[in-house]
């Protein structure tokens, strides 16, 4: 593996999933008995992949899979991983996740969030990966169908590699139109998952939201990209 290739590894984008912004949870859930479903691809030197499914199971809780990291360098034309340099998070992961949002007032809420799992590779390394979360979430506080959420999260090291394993995030969108939505997060802190990224979310179906947008690394080790996002979301609680 070339010097090149290797920093590219390391500083590939580990994107946190499950219902998303871009990179920070949304704490919003699926309705019980529905599917959710989110893809995204990262654009740089890499392609990365990133998927997310997840079930409603009511009560404010849902549970689904993510594989996160899935990585391939057009020039080769060969996907790409990490199970050794501690520097970037390991990759691909495959994970599972959960998440419970509690109810405060009818514009307030909290989510607790939770993934976890290993780098799948053949005949390689596994080890562990994580991610925890507890989310405020705020709606309507600006204009209907805003939201804006804040609070923390940890991560492990091989899922954001190394530096700071607390952090704190925060994220919003707010509507232009009621097709056209502008995104806007950060995740502070020194590791893969440190990013700032703005974006433009449209609305073909109401259920079907495309973002397009670009991410602004937050530490030097991390890397510009453009981000593409389709989500296929049921009926909001």
């Amino acid at each position: 593996m070339t010097t090149k290739i290797l920093l590219l590894l390391v500083t590939s984008l580990s994107t946190i999933a499950q219902q998303n912004y871009i990179n920070v949870p949304s704490a919003d859930v699926t309705k019980k008995n529905r599917l959710f479903f989110q893809q995204q691809l990262n654009f740089n030197e890499l392609v990365q992949s990133n998927t997310t499914l997840d079930y409603g199971i009511g009560r404010g809780f849902e549970i689904g899979v993510n594989v996160l990291g899935l990585n391939f360098n057009d020039r080769t034309r060969s996907f790409l991983n990490n199970d050794s340099t501690d520097s970037g998070p390991y990759n691909p992961l495959v994970l599972i996740n959960a998440l419970k949002r509690i109810e405060l007032t009818k514009h307030t809420s909290i989510a607790i969030g939770s993934q976890a799992g290993i780098n799948f590779i053949d005949n390689k390394k596994q080890s562990g990966a994580g991610l925890t979360y507890l989310n405020l979430r705020l709606t309507d506080l600006m204009l209907k169908n805003s939201s804006v959420v804040i609070v923390t999260y940890y991560n492990s090291l091989h899922y954001g590699g190394s530096g700071n394993r607390f952090g704190i995030w925060v994220a919003s969108e707010v509507p232009i139109t009621p097709k056209f939505h502008l995104m806007a997060e950060s995740v502070l802190g020194e590791n893969a998952l440190s990013y700032s990224s703005l974006g433009i979310v449209y609305y073909p179906f109401e259920r079907m939201p495309l973002t397009l947008g670009a991410q602004i690394p937050n530490t030097k080790s991390n890397a510009y990209s453009i981000v593409f996002e389709l989500t296929i979301t049921p009926t909001s609680n």
